[in-house]
């Protein structure tokens, strides 16, 4: 078990993380756009959202491995290279914040606090957690992190419906559920990330573009 997971479970009680998981991803009671209306030019699209670098995300997130299913709010802003993750309780407790300025990024977790230059590397060291952050950065867009990076897109809405990467020798596959129009933008609001045993799942209850 990571210590993420650890940690997450001294501070949710089985009940609140079965009835989480079943209101995230369960039925899901938000309009959904039809594929005309989400339609869009893949490349039209790319550099669209290329440009977008602020931006906000609040959602629920879940970690899920043969052993342990476990789930916490989530919010996450990105303002250019500078980031504010936030993972907490559904009783508003913090599990887990992170932070960066200056290049230097920030982890606090369990009254604790740990710092490195390496993003990716601080949250593997601190939670055992192998997540690739830089490049979610990119693939939460729908976007690829690198010209290395394989995209499917769907036949109905032309957008991603999968992505398929290498990041530091693993193997990461990103599932599109589902999208919603945020002004003139489609973004996804349900996606799956994935890597070996570990599936995390995202849903994603606003998108704020700056």
């Amino acid at each position: 078990m990571s210590k993420l997971l650890q940690l997450t479970k001294q501070k949710l009680s089985h009940a609140f993380i079965i009835a989480a998981l079943l209101s995230i991803f369960g039925c899901n009671t938000i309009p959904k756009a039809s594929d005309a209306e989400l339609f869009q030019d893949k490349n039209q699209r790319s550099q669209q959202l290329e440009k977008i670098n602020d931006w906000t995300i609040k959602g629920k997130i879940a970690f899920i491995t043969p052993q342990e299913k476990q789930s916490a709010n989530l919010f996450w802003q990105q303002e250019q290279d500078k980031i504010t993750l936030k993972l907490t309780t559904f009783l508003g407790v913090s599990v887990l914040s992170l932070n960066s300025e200056n290049g230097l990024y920030t982890l606090k977790a369990d009254g604790k606090t740990w710092q490195d230059q390496d993003i990716d590397l601080l949250l593997e060291q601190v939670t055992n957690l192998k997540l690739p952050v830089k490049s979610l950065i990119y693939w939460v867009k729908g976007l690829k992190a690198s010209n290395e990076d394989i995209i499917t897109y769907s036949a109905t809405n032309a957008l991603p419906s999968q992505l398929q990467a290498w990041v530091n020798n693993k193997f990461w596959q990103v599932n599109y559920q589902s999208y919603r129009l945020i002004g003139q933008y489609r973004l996804a609001n349900k996606l799956t990330v994935k890597h070996n045993d570990l599936t995390i799942k995202m849903a994603i209850s606003s998108w704020e573009i700056n």
